[in-house]
């Protein structure tokens, strides 16, 4: 397992956070991030589910971080960052706010990164019709060898030691969901911290029905 894992993922530093973990499902994204400034538009929109890594690549690509539900139209006329990100613009309450933006960074030749769950549709048709044009990218469902990395590394972080016959066992049960990953590793911690328990295949157990239960 650790030797698949070693040829089929890539770590990535992310200006002092824990690294990316570049793999199949993302490396577009990762692509387009590092083509920076050769875009053939100043905006790109990153689509994926919660957990998926759309945050951690708009760290790496940096700017003026905003998020789209608190973008005020004061806001977006102010700005004068070469590069801003928007994060889920699905969630966005002022569309006129972000058409401005949108137009703000043009004309200063900067560049605007945008995050969203699905691909936003607006009533507004000048904002729409710009994000129809601009380039989009998704971050896709994780394979095993990915789902395998994060469960290791975030179990890492957390200094807790986990044995890989653990990580097979999970990765056998788990849904193939970024958003599931991250919960089933709070449960297990929870439940580690709780009973003063090792990271052990019976406690994998309980916290994955502990985790069915709440769907």
């Amino acid at each position: 397992m650790q030797e698949q894992l070693a040829f089929s993922l890539i770590y990535r530093p992310a200006f002092g956070r824990s690294d990316f973990l570049v793999a199949p499902c993302n490396e577009e994204a990762v692509s387009w991030v590092d083509k920076y400034p050769d875009w053939p538009m100043p905006i790109l929109i990153i689509c994926g589910e919660s957990g998926c890594g759309k945050s951690h690549l708009a760290s790496i690509f940096s700017g003026n971080h905003i998020n789209a539900s608190e973008l005020t139209m004061e806001r977006a006329l102010s700005e004068t960052a070469e590069k801003i990100v928007v994060e889920d613009v699905d969630l966005l309450k002022d569309e006129e706010a972000l058409f401005h933006l949108y137009n703000r960074v043009v004309a200063q030749q900067g560049a605007l990164l945008l995050t969203a769950r699905n691909i936003p549709q607006f009533q507004l048709k000048d904002l729409q019709s710009r994000l129809n044009a601009a380039p989009k990218v998704y971050i896709s469902m994780p394979d095993d060898a990915l789902i395998s990395a994060v469960l290791m590394k975030a179990f890492d972080d957390r200094q807790l030691v986990v044995e890989p016959k653990v990580i097979d066992y999970v990765i056998m049960r788990l849904p193939r969901s970024f958003d599931t990953i991250q919960k089933v590793i709070d449960i297990a911690d929870k439940l580690s911290l709780s009973q003063q328990r090792k990271i052990t295949i019976p406690l994998m157990r309980e916290a994955l029905g502990i985790l069915t239960n709440t769907f």
